[in-house]
């Protein structure tokens, strides 16, 4: 069935309009409010195209090169592909009961069937995969072809990289979906219909909850927020969806407004709202024997790292967490402070450049070494593991660790925190000169997203230069925030 230019339905909007009617209709009625895609989520993007385009090379065949602007070209020249006799297309459209689909990968089998396989960048099969593949499936079965297999192809996360070309059929994992695709298809003309209705009529009213950002972030989740106070209740930690519902519905959004008597709540929900609406931090008492059972000099420790879809050092696999840069203050007794700092810089392998700087600092010096959450110790044992030679040296630093996050939630509680014990979330409620604002990167999935930029892409030298200066500015401000962190902590035990 070729395509007749009318509003149409695709793959990508047909898993929208499952997550959350208002999110189909906005994309097709009032696209300009989308939030603006942002350079991790772009990240996201590209990564997908590059992996799709390494995977396109397991089963060899012949692109359908036509963009989303072009559908009715695309629709042609997928029919001339298949009418040549052409046993493997990439990206081939097709059209039927007003959906638009391009699937990244039809292969046919030895008995004439036609397999059908989704490329994900993903390290294993989601639940959200299925309606996917499935709408799929249904719009190639509906345009007349017969189809065998419907399956899932995504990153092994067991494959270890040998270095030079990739072993295609060890990257990638193929998960045959037939068994539950096939019942599924039954339900999509109902669906397709329903969906086909609410974009007929007005915007449907949705309350916000855990669908704005599950299975997929909602790009239209700035525009349906925008209404949150400043302590909103989508904030009250680990707050279900049917009580976060009832509180919207009664038109409770602020915190500072939620009845502590409200039914569902849970202990520790109840004393975040009682924290927030009394508006008084508590220090415990046993915060001041934590803090004095530490001698001095005190290490403050962050490490930024990346992680590579796609394998680039041997000995990798996909989505390894490589350790790229760390940052120590050190304070001492008489409250002087020193910095130190590695953010390797080259195309090379990091893990063994990174250990060894972290250990000629931090070996020859004694005293303890604060960290914020678990992830400084997770990686060191991973170094350890990866790099036997440093594995008692890193061992050493390894008993040295004290997280300073487990510190704070285990002897304070601040309404400023919201209940999220987060750096970001912390730092503001009990240091009020020291921020991230001004630097260019703020958060740690943008600096894995800039160095691997900077290291791993094509920037030139100038560009690359500023990038990873400015990753060394974002890392130092960590270990400086918990630094000042621990001072504050110190005089208010005084």
């Amino acid at each position: 069935m070729a395509y007749d230019g009318s509003p149409r339905l695709s793959k990508s909007r047909y898993q929208y309009g499952l997550q959350c009617p208002k999110r189909l209709w906005l994309e097709h009625h009032r696209k300009h409010l989308a939030d603006p895609i942002d350079e991790v989520t772009q990240s996201v993007f590209d990564r997908g195209q590059v992996v799709g385009e390494v995977a396109r090379r397991r089963f060899p065949g012949v692109l359908v090169e036509e963009d989303h602007t072009q559908s009715e070209a695309a629709l042609q020249r997928t029919r001339e592909l298949l009418d040549d006799g052409v046993q493997c297309l990439h990206e081939p459209a097709f059209f039927y009961d007003g959906v638009l689909v391009r699937v990244d990968i039809l292969l046919r089998g030895d008995d004439g069937l036609w397999d059908v396989i989704e490329v994900k960048s993903s390290s294993k099969q989601k639940d959200e995969h299925l309606t996917d593949v499935a709408v799929q499936t249904y719009v190639i079965v509906g345009a007349g072809l017969a189809v065998g297999r419907t399956q899932i192809m995504h990153l092994n996360p067991g494959y270890v990289y040998q270095g030079g070309d990739y072993d295609l059929a060890e990257l990638f994992t193929l998960v045959d979906l037939t068994s539950v695709v096939v019942p599924y298809l039954d339900m999509i003309p109902s669906r397709l219909e329903q969906m086909r209705e609410m974009l007929q009529a007005d915007c449907p009213e949705c309350l916000i909850g855990g669908h704005c950002h599950s299975p997929y972030p909602c790009n239209f989740t700035g525009y349906c927020h925008a209404f949150l106070p400043e302590a909103p209740v989508t904030e009250i930690p680990r707050i279900g969806r049917d009580v976060l519902s009832r509180l919207l519905e009664e038109e409770i959004y602020d915190i500072r407004e939620v009845p502590l008597t409200f039914s569902g709540l849970t202990t520790k929900q109840r004393g975040v709202c009682h924290l927030v609406q009394t508006g008084e931090p508590r220090y415990g008492d046993g915060l001041a024997f934590r803090l004095d059972d530490l001698d001095y000099p005190i290490h403050f420790l962050d490490f930024e790292t990346c992680m590579p879809a796609l394998p680039v050092y041997a000995d990798t696999h996909p989505y390894e967490t490589l350790p790229t840069q760390w940052s120590c203050h050190a304070l001492r007794e008489d409250g002087s402070t020193a910095h130190a700092e590695f953010l390797h810089d080259e195309r090379t392998d990091p893990r063994g450049p990174f250990a060894e700087s972290l250990l000629a600092t931090l070996l020859p010096v004694p005293g303890p070494i604060l960290v914020y959450t678990g992830y400084e110790e997770r990686i060191l044992k991973a170094l350890a593991q990866a790099l036997p030679d440093h594995e008692s040296d890193i061992g050493q630093l390894l008993d040295r660790l004290v997280d300073l996050a487990e510190i704070i939630r285990d002897h304070v509680e601040h309404p400023g925190f919201l209940g999220s014990y987060s750096l970001k979330n912390v730092l503001p409620a009990l240091v009020d000169d020291l921020s991230y604002d001004g630097l260019e990167v703020r958060d740690g999935r943008t600096a894995s997203v800039r160095y691997e930029r900077a290291i791993l892409g094509q920037l030139e030298q100038e560009e690359r230069k500023k990038v990873c200066e400015d990753l060394k500015s974002y890392c130092a401000t960590d270990t400086l925030a918990e630094l000042r962190l621990f001072q504050k902590l110190c005089r208010v035990c005084r």
